[in-house]
């Protein structure tokens, strides 16, 4: 019994191990930039792995989760605002026109947020780098192992939309989404690279310094 036992308890570390190293993987601070990466990264005064590729090397700093939150909180009202005027405007059309059919007023809004966060993001970080909350509180996005390159139409949509479809489209999910941020804050983890950024293959790092 005490074999069986002592077998799964190895199994369970072994698992985590490997969470773990997958995770290091994926981190730009902890995993191994690609031969044509120029770029390292730091963040709070950890220095990520440089690239071993010879060359010219240009560190970007990180941006922290307390930064990351707070960006957030502001897309997430400016976003709220852009949509509450025309929401309010299509509420009062469909209650003149059928003060029954809110149902539907309700699944259409839904659906329009969806689609509008999504441009939102997409859009704002294709062509100036940050969605407006980011752009307020000094932050930018980036490609993945290219820290000066805006993100690809591609990587900003599916950022975009990942970040649409946990905090909008599940409505259940909006109070996780911000909780979890708000739980990194709490903890003072010195980087937070998200699931969002991951999918999308992105960066998101503080924009450079004026001299």
């Amino acid at each position: 019994m005490e074999t069986l036992e002592g077998m799964r308890g190895a199994d369970r570390i072994a698992r985590v191990e490997r969470a773990r190293e997958a995770q290091r993987k994926r981190h730009p601070l902890t995993a191994e930039p690609p031969a044509h990466s120029r770029t390292a990264y730091a963040c709070a005064g950890l220095a990520g792995r440089a690239p071993t590729g010879g060359g010219d090397v240009t560190t970007v700093e990180l941006a922290a989760t307390g930064r990351r939150f707070t960006a957030l909180v502001l897309d997430l009202v400016i976003a709220a605002a852009s949509l509450a005027a025309p929401g309010t405007l299509a509420a009062g059309l469909q209650y003149s026109v059928d003060p029954d059919g809110q149902g539907w007023f309700l699944l259409a809004f839904w659906l329009l947020g969806f689609v509008w966060l999504t441009f939102y993001g997409a859009v704002f970080a294709t062509l100036w780098g940050g969605t407006p909350g980011m752009l307020l509180t000094g932050l930018r996005v980036a490609r993945l192992w290219d820290g000066h390159a805006r993100p690809t139409w591609r990587q900003a949509v599916r950022r975009a939309r990942s970040m649409a479809v946990m905090g909008w489209l599940v409505p259940l999910l909006n109070v996780v989404v911000v909780l979890s941020r708000l739980g990194n804050v709490l903890t003072e983890r010195p980087y937070h690279h998200g699931a969002f950024d991951t999918a999308a293959r992105t960066v998101v790092v503080r924009r450079p310094r004026r001299p």
